[in-house]
């Protein structure tokens, strides 16, 4: 007897996953330079460039792969948030 095949499908699960790495991404950055506080903006506007230059490198120089504004919204958003939790985790430090 042949198994049913059951596929699960998450609607854009891959965009979840860009916003999920940036996010990862902006905030391993950011605590790295926790020191120096005054350029996470600057932190945070380098891995929102980062994620840009890679979706057009992506589509100008793979056959494979293309690039995708959805991504780059994906990517810009995971940083965004990133920054959020940092300056949540920053502020509750600093009064400690």
């Amino acid at each position: 007897m042949k198994m049913p095949k059951y596929e699960t499908s998450i609607s854009n699960i891959d965009k979840w996953q860009h916003g999920f790495a940036y996010f990862t991404l902006s905030i391993c950055w950011l605590l790295t330079f926790i020191n120096k506080a005054q350029k996470k903006y600057l932190i945070a506007f380098l891995c929102i460039a980062f994620g840009i230059i890679i979706e057009v490198l992506q589509n100008e120089l793979t056959s494979y792969r293309t690039g995708d504004y959805l991504d780059v919204l994906a990517n810009t958003t995971g940083v965004l948030l990133g920054l959020v939790v940092f300056n949540q985790i920053y502020k509750k430090n600093l009064h400690n």
